[in-house]
């Protein structure tokens, strides 16, 4: 399905832009990636499957390196040697990320772990690795992918999740002043349901849930592309703060 480019008409160039996406083998990482591709851009991108991310990046002429971002030290050189393989960063999507779902308490606190593991600190690593390559990038942006859920608790077993998709929220708050003197923007994107598949990891139940949702009032993984595609190409020194979208078949009745 294609979607027609944000704003005004043609979609916007991003030639000569360096972007490098984390969870970029599927969904809304590789939605985004083909965007960015599309628009003249120079891709990297991460991922913990080899099969499919090599594959994509065949396909798009990018640069890949495979890791998981729960590897502290392992994102942090898969991040610097895709920065080194494209000549720089000029945009980090942080879009790397897991759905466990399930009661707070009645849930192993592991599960629990490997979720801030992937969605909080793997956001960090790549974040502290990307950092150093921005700040020399004449247009900088770093894109954190939250959640609506980030903003709002709609259910027990969606509150682990969406608690880590608050300190998402919060650490974008915190990037954006920290980086701010750089001029580097941040932005975080907050999408509601998305046809993913991102609640792989969570038990076969609470799957069959989120399939059963996301079909019925979610959105495509190219709107989300197109959303990244258009932040990157706002004007140097403008910064959204928080992107927020959903399908209308989501939105309270």
């Amino acid at each position: 399905m294609s979607y027609p480019a944000l704003m005004d008409g043609a979609p916007k160039s991003l030639d000569g832009r360096r972007v490098i996406v984390t969870g970029g083998s599927s969904g809304i990482g590789e939605a985004i990636a083909r965007s960015c591709v599309e628009a003249g851009a120079s891709v990297g991108l991460l991922a913990r499957r080899v099969e499919p991310l090599a594959a994509l990046a065949d396909e798009l002429g990018a640069a890949w390196r495979s890791a998981d971002v729960a590897d502290l030290t392992a994102a942090t050189t898969a991040v610097q040697e895709l920065a080194e393989a494209l000549g720089g960063v000029d945009g980090l999507i942080n879009n790397a990320g897991r759905m466990d779902l399930g009661s707070p308490t009645a849930t192993n606190p592991e599960v629990w772990r490997a979720a801030f593991e992937v969605n909080v600190m793997g956001l960090l690593a790549t974040t502290h690795a990307a950092v150093p390559y921005l700040r020399r990038s004449a247009h900088p942006n770093l894109i954190n992918m939250s959640s609506m859920s980030g903003r709002r608790v709609a259910s027990v077993d969606g509150g682990v999740y969406a608690s880590t998709k608050f300190a998402v929220h919060a650490l974008g708050d915190a990037l954006r002043m920290e980086l701010q003197p750089d001029g580097i923007a941040v932005t975080t994107v907050s999408p509601g349901f998305v046809r993913t598949n991102l609640a792989d990891d969570a038990d076969d139940e609470h799957r069959r849930q989120w399939q059963h949702s996301v079909a019925e009032r979610g959105i495509d993984p190219e709107v989300i592309g197109e959303v990244v595609r258009h932040l990157l190409t706002l004007p140097t020194g403008v910064c959204p703060v928080e992107y927020a979208l959903t399908a209308t078949a989501q939105l309270p009745g």
